[in-house]
């Protein structure tokens, strides 16, 4: 990434946190200099494509309706001194620059929906809704940073479904879908809003417990193993569930380490017979 997109980013990061209102009056008030500029100028000087700028900026951040409303007054300011005495052709004018800048306002609010919805797909699971490995590696690493300032422990869950296969091939993988987002529903429903889920796998998951350690995780998480198991048992499903469960306390953690440590864990339940937890914390650097 260049030093000229950063600055761009950081720039449209900034009026995002400024919210809708401060956005649409900043784009009414380019449309009040802008239209100065064009009344005010000498005669054959043509400033109507300035218009265009305010438009897009106020349709980008306060949605198309406020496009529209800025279109029609960009087409006013327009119109006091490129008309000609036809009333007609004036009327005609007026019209087709206010259609034109209409349009603009509509292809500025699809771009802007389908990249947000772009950004929305890119950082979620189709399936379960919640996070995939990559948004939530971002909030992991975030919390990371916030350990190495104000010591602030965390813990993350990686747990998979035993015996899944199973029913993908007894019931079909429509069954195996709706199974999973019954897990996701369930999970969600014991832990805390802070509390972050993911799906890093086919039938895979992690869960970040931040403000959690050794003693408090267990509790948290044996909890909800049998709420689980529970579900399982309504459903009518021999499936049960094999986690590993770290905890970091110290500022030298690393994403990475932590998910494999955590992986790790899991495939030890696995090796010793499916349908438990193994804990650890994260060994201290040397």
């Amino acid at each position: 990434m260049t030093t000229a997109e950063a600055i761009l980013i950081r720039y449209f990061k900034f009026l995002e946190a400024k919210g809708k209102t401060f956005n649409i009056i900043l784009g009414f008030a380019w449309t009040a200099l802008f239209g100065a500029l064009d009344i005010y100028s000498p005669g054959d000087a043509s400033f109507s494509f300035l218009y265009l700028f305010p438009i897009a900026f106020v349709t980008w951040f306060g949605g198309k309706r406020a496009g529209f409303v800025i279109s029609l007054v960009c087409a006013a300011l327009w119109s006091i001194d490129n008309l000609p005495d036809s009333h007609i052709v004036s009327a005609w004018n007026i019209m087709s620059t206010f259609a034109i800048f209409c349009a603009v306002s509509v292809m500025i609010s699809k771009i802007h929906k389908l990249l947000k919805r772009e950004r929305r797909l890119s950082r979620r699971d189709p399936l379960t809704g919640v996070m995939n490995i990559r948004a939530f590696s971002e909030i992991v690493e975030y919390e990371i940073l916030r350990l190495n300032r104000d010591g602030s422990p965390f813990s993350i869950a990686y747990l998979d479904l035993d015996n899944f296969k199973t029913v993908n091939d007894n019931y079909g993988h429509k069954k195996g879908d709706e199974l999973l987002k019954a897990v996701v529903t369930d999970l969600a429903g014991n832990l805390r809003q802070t509390d972050v889920i993911a799906r890093v796998g086919g039938d895979e998951f992690a869960i970040f417990l931040p403000g959690t350690y050794n003693n408090e995780v267990q509790v948290v998480m044996e909890k909800i193993r049998k709420q689980l198991q529970e579900l399982m048992e309504s459903l009518q499903k021999n499936v049960t569930f094999s986690m590993g469960v770290i905890s970091c306390d110290h500022s030298d953690a690393d994403f990475d380490e932590i998910i494999s440590i955590a992986d790790s864990l899991m495939y030890e339940v696995k090796r010793a017979g499916k349908n438990n937890i193994r804990y650890s914390t994260l060994p201290a650097s040397e």
